[in-house]
């Protein structure tokens, strides 16, 4: 029996879940994280432990392989391959594109779906700027400055997107992903729902798409197969992106990355590099921004309501804590 361990963040964590089906593939799969209700419904995760979790230890058998390998702290850090290739050699597996799997339960459906009655319009999109906090700490009494700062978008210049949006799209309304204590939920003309990050995917489902950068947002979007936005700026797609969404940094010719695009096809149409390491210094212009949302709204006008669960999702009716009845953790 193993347990694999991973410590960083949610968007970390929830890259992983594309690596899961070739791990079992290997044996049973357990979880130690920080994060354990990110795998705590997936089918062929047996169970998922907190860090934290009193007498922990003495529950485990004593012949369990504890499985701890960091990708960031291997050739991975020259920005040469995908985080998932090299985490998956790492593991003794082969990434091949595969996407990360968000799985839910109908407890949280339900839940998202009374949040959901929160936002003031039918049609929204979720928007998120700023990253780099533990969403368990959205009760501290601070203000938060996001880490990273080249990942973040400008508050100016995401604030005039914003403004922009809504005089464009009066009838969309924007959910703004950022924490009450961070300096990005004071953005004007969105709302932001103080809720639980895990509720966030299915948010996304019955969203019009999102628009954000290389953070937590993006990871559950294709975990749940929701195409959107992302702005690339200190990392890029080719590190730490999917090809499902449309990724964009400041390069010369402002190119889009086509939603369809093959993954590892970093190339435009003249056969020029799209992705441009001089973007570090500059942000993708509001205009450029607006330019490719307005790209993602055409594909997804006729979308009114949400997904719902999937067939294979845990039918668990608990509140998916200690005692949930579908993983023994």
């Amino acid at each position: 029996m193993a347990i694999y361990m991973i410590n960083g963040g949610v968007g970390k964590h929830i890259a992983f879940t594309a690596l899961i089906d070739k791990l079992a593939e290997k044996g049973e799969v357990q979880m130690m994280t920080a994060y354990p209700d990110v795998f705590r419904h997936h089918p062929k995760v047996k169970a998922s432990y907190s860090h934290e979790e009193p007498g922990l230890y003495d529950r485990v058998p004593r012949d369990t392989d504890i499985i701890f390998r960091e990708p960031y702290y291997s050739p991975f850090v020259f920005a040469k391959t995908h985080l998932l290739h090299e985490w998956a050699k790492l593991l003794g597996i082969e990434y091949e594109g595969e996407l990360p799997q968000w799985h839910s339960c109908k407890k949280w459906y339900r839940e998202a779906k009374e949040v959901i009655k929160k936002i003031p319009k039918k049609k929204f999109i979720i928007v998120q700027f700023g990253g780099g906090q533990s969403p368990y700490d959205v009760n501290q009494p601070r203000i938060f400055i996001p880490q990273g700062q080249r990942r973040a978008y400008p508050l100016n210049m995401a604030q005039d997107f914003i403004n922009q949006f809504t005089k464009a799209h009066p009838d969309i309304a924007v959910v703004n992903y950022s924490m009450v204590n961070e300096e990005y939920s004071h953005l004007g003309g969105c709302c932001v729902l103080n809720t639980a990050y895990w509720l966030y995917p299915e948010l996304l489902k019955a969203s019009m798409g999102f628009v954000g950068i290389d953070s937590s947002l993006q990871h559950m979007a294709a975990g749940v197969g929701v195409s959107g936005v992302v702005i690339w700026g200190a990392t890029g797609p080719e590190q730490f992106g999917y090809p499902i969404h449309g990724n964009i940094s400041n390069t010369t010719n402002h190119h889009m990355r086509p939603l369809c695009a093959r993954f590892g096809d970093n190339k435009n149409a003249d056969g020029s590099m799209w992705v441009d390491r001089d973007i570090l210094s500059t942000a993708v212009s509001v205009e450029k921004l607006m330019e490719v949302t307005e790209a993602m709204l055409d594909m997804k006008l006729d979308k009114e309501e949400t997904k719902g669960i999937a067939e294979d999702d845990c039918d668990c009716d608990d509140d998916c804590g200690e005692d949930c009845k579908c993983k023994g953790a």
